[in-house]
């Protein structure tokens, strides 16, 4: 026999005022009450849906939420068996005042319940729910300029088994929908699109968008087993205000040639745009590579999530994209020489204005040894009493430079003022140098002002 278990949740927001004091009064005593409902409601049904033992043995999956009681409902269970487990759960789990127990025995049609043990207290039904595919929803489509539903990102790979729908009120009216929700792909063949399997498990929930409280998210399991993913177009459609209204959050799923294309997609901008120093997301590229086949690695110069969101925005929005670690600012600590051994290194010029890109430096040799380094270096602005790397570029051609007494090695210093914050203060160029066919090494520092 196929049931549909439903487990109460009514999530309440008002964001409405009132003039009287005892209004307001009324209204902080109602936001304390849901704060303290959704804390205990989070905590108790973490406590079951993390025990599979538990769960067996109260015939209950989960907590519910309703206005004023965070409800325990167990199911089908005989009704003169009630008090004995109720005493139970409040004895050997959580009690509390905000608790209310329930019978659960108002099952509709859905997915398969499967009965394989049921005797005593102690003993519980084993249920196996399976995942069903649901009918896009009829009603009128809502215009995205008044509510949109998106997925997080435009492209997933294969291996993708959840996805985020972010759901948002850009309107001045007000919006609701439950948890229900039709997953679609497009199949090309046949023009059309299928319905795909479902969470089984429909909460009974109230989500509302007033214009003040717009945004909510939903995550969505694929469900792979029962039907693998396809290279192709997705939709994740949800009906709204009583089942009048439809929107949809669309996205794709990439096999290893379109892996490949939007790897080539991100190549072709920034070659395109390298040289264009208006460009903000090309010059923060640094590299680009494919691995684990289906992840595309993206260095940037300055990895913040802000620059981050920047790249999805401007150049593609593909979940499997490893732009690395982000790091924050990080001191310099190595000792450093301004003039050592009859070697020097300064700037053109002691002052600078705010945004200058690049510096010239010279490091002089007087030293009758051959010195012997390569072309990288690093600039570093003072904050308190610590030298804070900037962001650059950590990419460098491997040779070899030697500079003879007398002579001199002038070096450009980019300083990036597009991914750093360089406001006035002080600053200092580092460089690491030696002798050559010698192990010992040190570093030279030039310093400068920006003003």
């Amino acid at each position: 026999m196929k049931y549909l278990l439903f487990i109460s949740l009514i999530l309440f927001c008002s964001c409405h005022s009132d003039s009287s004091r005892k209004g307001q009064g009324e209204k902080t005593d109602s936001i304390r009450l849901q704060k303290e409902l959704y804390a205990l409601h989070r905590y108790v049904d973490s406590i079951i849906k993390s025990d599979a033992i538990l769960q067996q043995r109260f015939h209950c999956s989960g907590a519910g939420l309703t206005k004023d009681k965070v409800s325990i409902d167990f199911l089908d269970i005989p009704e003169d068996s009630f008090e004995a487990f109720k005493s139970a759960f409040k004895k050997d789990v959580f009690d509390s005042p905000l608790l209310e127990f329930n019978i659960m025995s108002d099952i509709t049609f859905g997915p398969e319940i499967i009965p394989i043990k049921e005797d005593s207290l102690g003993q519980s039904v084993n249920i196996v729910l399976s995942p069903i595919p649901r009918d896009i929803p009829q009603g009128e489509a809502i215009n995205p300029d008044s509510l949109s539903m998106r997925a997080e990102y435009d492209y997933y790979p294969l291996s993708t088994t959840e996805v985020k729908v972010i759901i948002t009120n850009h309107s001045r009216y007000e919006y609701d929908c439950g948890e229900g929700y039709s997953l679609t792909y497009y199949n090309e063949r046949q023009k059309k699109w299928e319905a795909l399997p479902t969470n089984p498990i429909r909460n009974d929930v109230l989500w509302i968008f007033p214009p003040d409280c717009p945004t909510h998210e939903q995550t969505i399991r694929l469900y792979t087993s029962e039907v693998p993913n396809r290279p192709g177009k997705y939709r994740v459609y949800k009906s709204f205000n009583r089942n009048t209204k439809v929107a949809y959050a669309e996205f794709e799923m990439v096999d290893t040639k379109g892996v490949e294309q939007i790897r080539k997609r991100i190549d072709d901008y920034w070659m395109d745009r390298m040289d264009d120093e208006k460009d903000t997301t090309a010059q923060n590229i640094q590299s680009t590579g494919i691995y684990d086949n289906d992840t595309i690695g993206v260095s940037l110069m300055n990895n913040s999530l802000y620059f981050q969101e920047m790249f999805r925005r401007k150049v593609v929005s593909y979940s499997a994209i490893n732009h690395g670690r982000i790091q924050s600012a990080t001191p310099f600590t190595a000792p450093a020489f301004l003039d050592t051994l009859q070697i020097s290194m300064k700037t053109d010029s002691a002052v600078y204005p705010v945004g200058t890109k690049s510096v010239s430096v010279d490091l002089n040799n007087n030293n009758s040894e051959v010195l012997f380094f390569g072309e990288d270096y690093m600039v570093a602005r003072k904050e308190g009493n610590q030298w804070l790397l900037l962001n650059g570029d950590n990419a460098w051609t491997d040779i070899g430079i030697r500079v003879g007494q007398g002579e001199k090695y002038q070096f450009t210093a980019n300083l990036y003022p597009l991914f750093n914050d360089n406001r006035p203060g002080n600053y200092r160029v580092y460089k690491e140098i030696g002798f050559y066919d010698s192990k010992e090494k040190w570093f030279m520092v030039a310093e400068f002002r920006i003003e």
